[in-house]
């Protein structure tokens, strides 16, 4: 999974809308389905809701400011503010912007307390995921402009998001040919097992 990858799949995380899969290359693939269509997986975070609303009434009272991105066209870096907004909200980033992955896990396993296999997944995810995204957040660095938000968080969510939707088990699984299609593009894109090497 390259680093554009990821910010899209964030943004199709956190939007709430889908189109129809169209897969032909990594590099050329349009925007998969939402991805929650495909998988059922409990994702019901008041901090993601919240941190929109607080985003956009913040941004739009400070739309003179030039070092501040212009969030309601500049998607990617709406996601990647709401990222990194509900990580502080919920405890998982820490004031160094470094991720505490305990924390994290834990609130996973609450979460899923009563799904082990879910529980179980979000776990190994986030394990896989973790030096992934700290090395493409480094290296993505060089993208952000002075006032954005710090990308990590959005980086590890895409991932771990994408962990799971490739992981699905079967019995929250939609088996459609769109969800199909979304699965082979997120298992030929995924470029985190390669980098584990």
């Amino acid at each position: 999974m390259r680093v554009g990858h990821s910010l899209i799949l964030v943004l199709v995380v956190f939007s709430s809308y889908g189109k129809s899969f169209n897969y032909t290359s990594c590099d050329q693939a349009k925007q998969p389905k939402f991805l929650s269509s495909c998988c059922d997986v409990q994702n019901h975070d008041k901090a993601i809701k919240a941190c929109r609303k607080s985003l956009f009434s913040n941004n739009s009272s400070s739309t003179s400011n030039r070092e501040s991105p212009n969030l309601k066209s500049e998607r990617v870096a709406l996601h990647a503010c709401i990222a990194e907004c509900s990580f502080k909200t919920n405890g998982f980033l820490l004031a160094n912007g470094s991720i505490n992955e305990e924390v994290l896990q834990k609130s996973y396993q609450q979460r899923y307390k009563n799904d082990p296999i879910m529980s179980q997944l979000m776990v190994n995810s986030l394990k896989r995921c973790t030096d992934y995204a700290l090395k493409r957040a480094q290296q993505s660095q060089w993208m952000h402009t002075k006032g954005e938000c710090n990308y990590h968080p959005a980086i590890l969510l895409a991932c771990i998001m994408e962990q799971v939707y490739v992981n699905c088990p079967a019995t929250k699984w939609k088996n459609t040919s769109d969800c199909t299609a979304m699965r082979k593009y997120l298992i030929a894109c995924d470029d985190v097992e390669s980098n584990r090497k």
